[in-house]
């Protein structure tokens, strides 16, 4: 697929800049910003939705919540880069206390 590249000042940029992004975002263009005639920024359209990253963890989490206190920290670690928000390393660590704790018994 070929994506169509814009090449506009800063000064452009800073005048439209709603009107760019709505561009970026929804017509998948790709905008180029020269200052002083140098090339310093592209703004291309994010298609990672942290949105459905959530979803798809909402979706696994119940199925594996008694299974997880049995993995050790170091197997967990691993899989920890698919939760990057503030918001999911949060939750992450409210799991967290689902394991059990040294008395043999889980916070539950």
């Amino acid at each position: 697929m070929y994506v169509m590249t814009q090449i506009i000042s800063i000064t452009d940029l800073r005048k439209d800049l709603f009107r760019i992004a709505d561009m970026v975002a929804f017509k998948g263009i790709e905008v180029e910003v020269e200052k002083e005639g140098r090339r310093i920024v592209k703004l291309v359209k994010i298609e990672d939705d942290p949105r459905e990253r959530a979803k798809k963890a909402l979706e696994i989490l119940p199925k594996l919540g008694g299974i997880w206190k049995d993995i050790p920290d170091d197997k967990f670690k691993e899989h920890r880069e698919f939760f990057r928000g503030k918001k999911e390393l949060e939750y992450m660590k409210k799991l967290g206390s689902w394991r059990k704790k040294k008395d043999g018994k889980g916070s539950r």
